[in-house]
């Protein structure tokens, strides 16, 4: 779930910053990508030069990045590497930062090093650290009796989501809960009606390949799960409701509200949840109205609806633009054009027909897409390179080198 989740509470291992390089350009923008290796988040600038390899996690807009350096968390601007702010952490050990709250209030750390995939540990309690970034607010230490990781924060900065990994002591399964952080109290969340979850109907997942996306009014997470043969949800563990018994959901999205507290989950249709995690990507329109999900092995498209939270569409692509491999989305800013990386090609869809309007080979397996602010050039990240395409014709621009790189997350220019 994280924006990461989607994906960006990383741990570095290497430390060294550069200073920003000038835009060969006078007067234009110079670019900055995002991208993930297994050590962690990177910054470059269009070059390929890093800019910064320390950051544990960015903000979900993507305007800070977090680091533990010495005793303290600093917060820094990824374009330039200026200090934004620091604040010193209570000696818990080594601690890693894993969510940022919308506001930039909180941030929440936990003991231990980051690893990817997130495997969790046996354990009786948790320690979790939310630390003020500023420093303008005393750091709330909890220690949380179970086994938790944080997910989320609420919109109102009160609640910290966590997913509770049970049995505590050999964890198989997990839920999702809420942290009051005034009080400490774990709690349940609530229906889409607001009302608390009742004992015994809080829905357990043990899903793999999570992948996540932030709405666009940073109001709701939704979060792919997979591989969820043997699972029931809450509105089927209500008092006096009982299944459809209807075929088993081995995939949905679990939409959580961050301002309102409640989780709901929107199920996908066979075969979603039955093929390689690496071959799932979501995505969602500008405007927050719809969600995509792509399953690349069966060639399929679910479009959903974010408002009344059904699904209106499956597409099917034809079975030869692609195998699967690596899949990923990305959306252009005007919300007419859907480009899925799959294998060694990129597809362009028409938003509106969902119909491939064009195929665009690339030279090697692709990892990650990633549009620039005006959606004109579609950045593809490669094995050890980022290549810049024309985001209208395809047309190869330029590629610069990234070492080590696994997935290119994000572009933006500073």
């Amino acid at each position: 779930m994280r924006l990461s989740h989607l994906v960006c509470a990383v741990l570095l291992t290497v430390s060294a910053c550069s200073s920003p390089p000038k835009s060969s350009e006078p007067g234009k923008a110079a670019e900055v990508v995002f991208f993930r290796t297994d050590q962690g988040l990177v910054v470059s600038d269009g070059t390929g030069k890093v800019r910064s390899s320390d950051a544990g996690l960015a903000s979900s807009d993507w305007s800070e990045l977090y680091a533990v350096r010495g005793t303290d968390l600093v917060a820094f601007d990824p374009a330039t590497n200026r200090e934004l702010s620091r604040a010193a952490l209570p000696g818990l050990g080594r601690l890693v930062p894993r969510v940022v709250s919308e506001s930039g209030a909180h941030v929440a750390l936990t003991e231990g090093e980051f690893v990817r995939p997130y495997r969790p540990v046996g354990r009786k309690q948790t320690k979790v650290v939310v630390v003020n970034p500023k420093g303008s607010l005393s750091p709330i230490e909890l220690k949380l009796n179970g086994n938790f990781e944080p997910e989320a924060f609420s919109a109102d900065d009160m609640y910290m989501y966590v997913l509770e990994y049970l049995p505590a002591e050999a964890p198989d399964r997990y839920r999702v809960r809420r942290v009051e952080l005034a009080t400490e109290k774990v709690l349940p969340l609530n229906l889409r009606d607001k009302s608390v979850v009742p004992p015994g109907a809080e829905e357990e997942m043990r899903g793999e390949g999570r992948q996540s996306v932030l709405s666009p009014d940073r109001g709701r997470l939704y979060t792919l799960y997979l591989h969820q043969g043997d699972h029931k949800h809450t509105r089927d563990l209500l008092p006096g409701r009982t299944s459809s018994g209807g075929q088993a959901v081995h995939a949905f999205v679990h939409v959580l509200s961050l301002t309102e507290g409640w989780a709901y989950c929107l199920d996908l249709p066979a075969p979603y949840g039955t093929n390689p995690a690496d071959t799932y990507a979501l995505t969602i329109a500008p405007d927050g109205k719809t969600l995509y999900v792509a399953d690349m092995t069966a060639k399929k498209v679910v479009v959903a609806d974010t408002e009344n939270l059904k699904v209106t569409k499956v597409v099917s692509l034809p079975g030869e633009y692609a195998t699967g491999k690596g899949t990923s989305m990305s959306m252009s800013p005007d919300g007419k054009t859907l480009y899925i990386g799959t294998s060694n090609v990129v597809l362009n869809l028409n938003a509106a027909t969902m119909r491939v309007d064009r195929v665009w080979s690339q030279p090697a397996q692709v990892h990650g897409l990633a549009l620039d602010p005006a959606g004109s050039r579609l950045f593809v990240g490669q094995p050890g390179k980022i290549a810049r395409v024309d985001a209208s014709t395809g047309k190869s621009l330029s590629s610069f080198t990234t070492n080590g790189l696994d997935t290119l997350l994000h572009s933006t220019r500073s």
